[in-house]
């Protein structure tokens, strides 16, 4: 078997190549150790502002009037950072002059509450034809089988809601729909008698109701398909009441409809909260998250044997160390 060998020639020719592989590799190394050099430039504002304004300028106040007297001014906190922070007020004391800050009490929306009960008052004659179902913006709520009897009776249906979560806020039709077939004395004295519709959300809190038959309270809550007011229209007892209004009813021509619909608004069904004034429990601190906002009231209450003069009272709006 034929030994291969390598000449001291070739030997030294492989490791000039080594070499120089080598010494390529270690180069280009260096040099791209100097590629994608990134310069950042950051240009920051301050994350948390009072009134827009950077939480350390100054906000003043100039203040006119008598001494025993409360002065309060709203100012918003925001937190555009991205992290949580705690915040204070911390005020020179200045005698005779006393001062809280406090979270404004938010207005009470009916868009955060859900309707609570529907009432409406139907007259339950003689005849068993004063089957009604009941429906709240198309969605069905209530059905009701008539008793007839001896007597015509004035029933108060208080309808249940909650169970279909319906935003209180807006306004909400209210149909009821006669489910029987005309009684006799359909012409003229109509069927199903209706003479009061109320609406509530959430707490008992009544948001519109309407005396159906008298035109005063129906003004406004677009009233559809219902007939002529009642007893003054045909005569007849109508269970003794003064004013009403069948859902069926014959007009001239015929009207053909067993139905009868009327609007109820819950627009201001909740009081406003009270404005700001001295006559609340102070904040200590306060948190934002990230993109909160928080409405403050700054009150000043004067003593009413607070010597007249100019004053000052400087609070300083001041981060809360972890």
């Amino acid at each position: 078997m034929k030994k291969i060998g390598i000449s001291k020639n070739m030997a030294r020719g492989i490791f000039a190549v080594l070499i120089i592989a080598l010494a390529t590799t270690l180069v280009s190394a260096t040099l791209l150790s100097s590629f994608g050099t990134v310069e950042t430039t950051i240009d920051v504002s301050q994350s948390v502002t009072i009134d827009t304004h950077d939480w350390n300028v100054p906000v003043t106040h100039a203040i006119g009037g008598y001494a025993g007297c409360c002065h309060c001014f709203e100012h918003t906190v925001t937190n555009n950072g991205c992290e949580e922070v705690c915040l204070e007020f911390e005020t020179d004391y200045v005698e005779g002059i006393g001062f809280v800050y406090y979270e404004k009490p938010v207005e009470p929306s009916c868009c955060d509450h859900i309707l609570e009960t529907l009432v409406v008052k139907v007259l339950d004659g003689m005849a068993e034809w004063d089957d009604f179902d009941v429906y709240v913006d198309g969605t069905p709520v209530y059905s009701y089988d008539a008793q007839g009897g001896n007597l015509e009776d004035w029933i108060t249906h208080n309808i249940d809601l909650t169970p279909f979560s319906i935003q209180c806020c807006g306004t909400h039709t209210i149909t009821i729909d006669c489910t029987s077939n005309p009684w006799t004395h359909f012409d003229p004295y109509g069927q199903l008698a209706v003479d009061y519709v109320a609406l509530y959300c959430e707490g008992e809190v009544l948001c519109d109701s309407v005396d159906i038959g008298n035109t005063a309270s129906e003004s406004g809550h677009n009233l559809q398909g219902w007939g002529p007011i009642q007893p003054a229209a045909s005569g007849g007892a109508y269970g003794g009441i003064n004013d009403c209004r069948c859902t069926w009813f014959y007009g001239n021509p015929q009207v053909d409809t067993s139905e009868a619909s009327v609007d109820l608004a819950c627009e201001d069904c909740y009081d406003p909260p009270s404005e700001c004034d001295c006559d609340h429990q102070g904040l200590d601190q306060f948190c934002l998250g990230p993109g909160e906002s928080i409405v403050l009231c700054l009150c000043y209450d004067l003593d009413i044997l607070l010597a007249p003069g100019m004053y000052t009272v400087t609070s300083r709006l001041l981060p809360i160390s972890g």
